[in-house]
């Protein structure tokens, strides 16, 4: 036996096998020698020698850990229920998983299942039911449970768990904002104790809708929690991404030794520091629909830092704008929030922020309503009126 991880999946979409090599790349971090054939064609681009069958059962056959991606698909292959010509490669490894078990007469002491997504109970062959599963996307506990089953399996002691130190959230404290609690500031509030499969947030609307102070309360909120924050601001259009590059070695000093000793000149070090972290940073950018213009800057967004939020799992990203970047054709669209502010125009929404920052305003017997009205529930505009109303003499 070889002493290494297998991963036997079958590839029914692209979704489905980018989400295997993520997991893959998680149990890289986690030092465990994975062997995966898009790793492998990564840096072996002509293929194996020997051809794909062979390389399938060699590793199904040889590798002293097996993990089976579960799914439809995967099961369907081992059932023999694929259509002719399908699933050939999954069906090749699941016949030698079956023979290898029958020959342990029942005992099954080097391969599990995974799940990468839900798959209906009676997909599930009878077999695999009895035995123990993960499901390590899910959250941090699920992965260190199958990097240490792995490690015991191949009799490593040099492994790191990949699990965050997410903080509790902060009680008592409330966003110096409107309505925005109903639904984006609980969100923020999720993220930022690890409680949300989302680490991307977005918030995307016109100028004056309050995206700017959404940011401001999120760093406030972020360092009161000690979580570490950097602040990209894009207005103007004129950062060049070796700014941008500079302000995150400034406000993540220390987390980042390696990118903060090179710099801009190895920014695939920016990748492998953010990876190696332990504890969750907050990188903002504001603004963003300055960026658009500047093909390197926004490139450089959308096609190596938002993909980076998949495997740096301290990692949170939030972005703001008149427009965000377009995640539905990304790797990365599955851990966005994207929240498209409105205008608030229900008093309900407004009394307590009123009377809680201008108490004069009802003293003078100001109509709120009316500032509604009067401005058709843009934030900015409504908050400058309510300051100058409770101001007058």
């Amino acid at each position: 036996m070889l002493n290494q991880l297998f991963i036997s999946y079958r590839h029914e979409s692209d979704d489905h096998a980018r989400a295997v090599k993520r997991l893959g790349e998680l149990l890289r971090q986690a030092r465990l020698p994975v062997v995966l054939d898009q790793f492998y064609l990564d840096e072996n681009p002509g293929g194996p020698d020997e051809g794909w069958p062979k390389w399938c059962e060699d590793c199904a056959n040889n590798s002293a850990c097996v993990i089976i991606i579960g799914s439809e698909g995967w099961f369907a292959a081992y059932d023999k229920a694929s259509l002719a010509g399908t699933g050939l490669g999954a069906a090749a490894e699941a016949d030698l998983i079956r023979q290898d078990v029958w020959e342990q007469a029942g005992r099954n002491t080097r391969t599990r299942v995974a799940y990468l997504h839900a798959v209906p109970h009676d997909q599930v062959p009878v077999r695999f039911r009895a035995w123990h599963s993960f499901r390590p996307l899910d959250d941090d506990g699920q992965l260190s449970a199958l990097v240490r089953w792995a490690a015991d399996c191949l009799d490593l002691q040099d492994i790191e768990l990949p699990m965050v130190r997410w903080p509790e959230p902060l009680q008592g404290f409330y966003p110096d904002v409107a309505d925005r609690t109903n639904d984006e500031w609980p969100a923020v509030v999720n993220v930022l104790a690890g409680r949300s499969a989302a680490r991307i947030v977005f918030f995307e609307g016109p100028s004056g809708f309050g995206k700017s102070e959404l940011l401001r309360q999120t760093m406030i909120y972020a360092r009161r929690l000690d979580i570490p924050v950097a602040h990209i601001e894009l207005k103007g259009g004129t950062r060049t991404l070796s700014d941008i590059l500079e302000q995150l070695a400034l406000d993540l000093d220390g987390l980042l030794p390696n990118f903060t000793r090179e710099r801009a000149s190895k920014t695939y070090l920016l990748r492998r520091d953010l990876r190696a972290l332990r504890q969750p940073v907050v990188v903002i950018f504001d603004s963003y629909e300055d960026a658009i213009g500047n093909k390197s800057v926004a490139d450089w967004v959308n096609q190596q830092f938002l993909p980076e939020v998949e495997t740096a799992r301290s990692l949170v990203a939030m972005i703001a704008g008149q427009k965000v970047p377009d995640c539905a054709m990304r790797t990365w669209r599955d851990l966005v929030l994207n929240f498209a502010l409105r205008p608030i125009n229900e008093t309900k929404d407004w009394e307590d922020w009123v009377d809680r920052n201008h108490p004069a305003f009802r003293q003078k017997g100001a109509d709120l309503r009316t500032v509604l009205l009067a401005v058709d529930g843009n934030p900015m505009l409504v908050s400058e009126l309510c300051r100058a109303i409770a101001r007058r003499n």
